[in-house]
């Protein structure tokens, strides 16, 4: 897949992750204190829940390699993880669907 069209295809899936965490009100208005989120651990997993981490962490940390065009991850694998901790109700289908997305986008 050629990296514009990559990139273009993460944007709409950053975007949607969260339009769908909005709707399924489990979007924060105030941010976690900094140190919590200066852990380590992978996710943040020690001191966030996993939608705390997709919010506060990856949607940025995205959003940001997008518009500066810095490289991609080589490889994602946060679908595994994400199932043990999203629900599996409607909203929580499409976050596991889109959070599925973004893997196979980073790892094409």
């Amino acid at each position: 897949m050629e990296d514009h069209t990559r990139r273009a295809a993460l944007r709409v899936v950053i975007d949607k992750l969260e339009a769908t965490m909005r709707e399924a009100d489990q979007w924060e208005t105030e941010p976690p204190p900094a140190h919590l989120l200066e852990s380590t651990e992978p996710f943040c997993c020690d001191t966030l829940t996993f939608l705390q981490w997709v919010q506060w962490m990856m949607i940025p940390r995205m959003r940001e390699i997008l518009e500066n065009y810095e490289e991609l991850p080589r490889t994602s694998a946060i679908l595994p993880y994400a199932e043990e901790f999203v629900s599996g109700n409607s909203h929580g289908r499409e976050l596991l669907r889109l959070i599925g997305r973004f893997d196979e986008l980073i790892s094409a």
